[in-house]
């Protein structure tokens, strides 16, 4: 049987890999991820024949540079705009390093050979146009050519000024056209600004913001007209999408514009865009879009520039043997997505994994369509540059079936100002860190380490220190978002050698070296605090990456918000939540809190253990525990 060879593709923005995935699984065995550690793209490249590289960011970099073809592996990036124009990139990354470069505009390879001349001499350059699912976005015949339709990322050189402009002057010709702006915008300059903009020129009754757009085909359903005002694009996505379903284009005449969209619907004045809109008429461009951007244009040019190089044969991998080297503990998996682990040696072959499907490559961040608001970042992602670390083989796991999603109706909420504002002015860390829940909670987590022989814990939240006193630990790190709280822990608990407290606000914190470094790591009345989703799986993802054997969480399991109507709380099912995102951990034992309604508390402890074959019957004692 032919053995597929084995692609890595390793994703900064999903927004364009999703078909191109799809496509290529039916010839290559396909790991995609989403890296957050030089470690994990450095398990993909052991894996994999091929590699590439969708967008760049530090860690590509310093992968790339790495110089992976030394080890036999075909290297392949491709960037979009931000990498050439936005970026230092071009500056910093050995390009003969790579050995296929692709580019979706003959303009940004321009642009990247004014920036990098000898780009050409070093690697292969191919400018490959984006290809668009014309199965998405079919004809719809009934479009109403009043309504307009603006969608992009809250990106200042999206121009969002201009839309008003051209709508003030619209509006004066035809008060009856409306225009329906998708997309997030952001919230302390450029909303005001519209906001304000639109009374003051009334059009209040013009102008609608409907903020972030999971469904595209669904808002572009009966728009007529698309309008574009950006200053620079690679290419432009949603215009090709709604010409696609017959609207009418009307596109700023942004540097490298005339590659893809004809004179007659590319404008430079605002009196140029409103006769546009006026006199043009719906389904004018559908077939040009059919024939410039098809999808299988796209996908059969990258088959040849995949199919003109066949790289080297790369050692075949002893699995049991770099499990053993690893140790019998698994590391933590990709936070999104990863291809299924190849099975074991058996007599027959063992079943190539499914690539990940573009509807979970698009809902596993969706940022695919339109733009959500800018993901807060509370707890410190991987610093960079990274130093190398030694290659530690990691098997993939199951891919999520259904990934977290961001919340519609969840309030904003600025967690990290709000705990480092009340430890600032003097406040603590709740109820729950005092009196007989502390006492609760100590008795409880003492218990378990004698149990099962657990000397060093982490805790994520550490917070005042208070409950920490009740807690018989041989090793303890305390991490917090206060910087306030962890100064004053730190002179607390300033006698015990053994004791740490880390501000994870710190910009030299390597978060690598704390990554299962740990016998159990502590989540103690956090996970309800967490009202922002993106700052939730956030946390998610490096409490479960710092233990080796267990997670304990003390938290509300369920969802809704708080009954007291605190602003800083909103209750979670976790347990659902974690049981689809990290597999490989198994609830070990749940317990029932015996002062649950009767404190001010409504948490329950959850023990998590790696070993999935792990006998709980030695924790039924922790039942008693009063």
């Amino acid at each position: 049987m032919h053995q597929k060879k084995k692609l890595a593709i390793i994703i900064e923005v999903d927004s364009f890999i999703g078909d191109i995935i799809q496509h290529l699984s039916k010839t290559y065995e396909v790991m995609a991820i989403q890296p957050k550690t030089f470690k994990e793209i450095e398990t993909a490249v052991e894996w994999a024949d091929i590699v590439w590289f969708e967008f760049c960011n530090e860690l590509f970099v310093h992968a790339i540079n790495q110089n992976i073809k030394r080890r036999g592996k075909r290297v392949i990036a491709r960037w979009h705009r931000f990498e050439i124009v936005e970026s230092n990139f071009p500056d910093r990354i050995d390009f003969g390093a790579i050995d296929d470069l692709i580019l979706v505009s003959h303009d940004m390879l321009r642009v990247l050979k004014l920036r990098a001349p000898q780009v050409t001499q070093k690697t292969r350059t191919h400018v490959i146009w984006n290809g668009l699912n014309l199965d998405k976005f079919k004809p719809i015949p009934s479009l109403d050519k009043k309504k307009i339709a603006w969608a992009a990322k809250p990106f200042m050189r999206k121009n969002q000024p201009l839309f008003l402009q051209i709508m003030h002057s619209l509006v004066k010709r035809d008060p009856s056209y409306t225009l329906h702006v998708a997309g997030e915008q952001e919230e302390f300059v450029m909303m005001p600004y519209l906001k304000r903009t639109t009374e003051k020129l009334g059009l209040t009754r013009n102008v609608f913001f409907h903020g972030w757009q999971r469904n595209m085909p669904a808002f572009l359903a009966d728009k007529g007209v698309i309008l574009s005002t950006s200053v620079h694009e690679s290419f432009g996505y949603n215009i090709a999408e709604a010409m696609a379903i017959g609207a009418l284009p009307v596109v700023h005449d942004y540097p490298g514009a005339e590659e893809f969209w004809p004179d007659e619907i590319r404008f430079s004045s605002v009196d140029e865009a409103v006769e546009k809109i006026i006199a043009g008429q719906t389904h004018q461009w559908t077939q040009y879009v059919h024939e410039k951007f098809p999808l299988a244009k796209q996908l059969r040019e990258l088959d040849i520039v995949m199919g003109d190089r066949v790289a080297e044969a790369p050692k075949t991998l002893n699995w049991a043997s770099l499990e053993q080297q690893a140790g019998s503990n698994m590391k933590r998996p990709v936070p999104l997505w990863l291809a299924q682990r190849p099975a074991a040696v058996q007599q027959q072959p063992a079943p190539i994994p499914q690539a990940i499907s573009v509807q979970q490559v698009r809902e596993a961040m969706p940022v695919a369509e339109i733009a959500m608001q800018p993901m807060q970042q509370p707890y410190p992602t991987q610093p960079h540059p990274i130093p190398a670390p030694s290659v530690e083989r990691l098997a993939p796991v199951t891919p999520l079936e259904q990934p977290m999603r961001r919340s519609e109706a969840a309030p904003s909420f600025d967690s990290n100002g709000y705990w480092e504002g009340r430890y600032r002015n003097g406040g603590n860390s709740g109820a729950g860190s005092y009196d007989v829940l502390a006492k609760y909670k100590g008795q409880f987590l003492n218990s378990l380490a004698r149990k099962k022989g657990l000397k060093s814990f982490a805790e994520m939240g550490s917070g005042d220190g208070n409950q920490l006193k009740y807690f018989s630990f041989d090793r303890y790190t305390g991490l917090d978002v206060s910087k306030t709280v962890i100064e004053r822990t730190m002179m607390m608990y300033r006698d015990k050698p053994n004791y740490n407290f880390i501000w994870l606000g710190d910009p030299s914190l390597d978060w690598e070296m704390h990554e299962d470094a740990y016998d159990c790591a502590l989540s103690l009345d956090v996970l309800y605090h967490l009202v922002d989703d993106n700052i939730y799986v956030n946390y998610l993802d490096q409490l479960f990456s710092l233990p080796q054997r267990y997670v304990v969480i003390y938290a509300s399991n369920f969802d809704g918000p708080d009954i007291r109507g605190a602003s800083h709380v909103r209750h979670r099912k976790f347990t659902t939540d974690i049981a689809n995102r990290f597999p490989q951990w198994t609830l070990l034992k749940l317990v029932e809190n015996p002062y649950k309604f009767k404190e001010s508390t409504e948490a329950d402890f959850a023990i998590y253990s790696r070993d999935e074959f792990e006998n709980a019957l030695d924790l039924n004692e922790l039942d008693a525990i009063r």
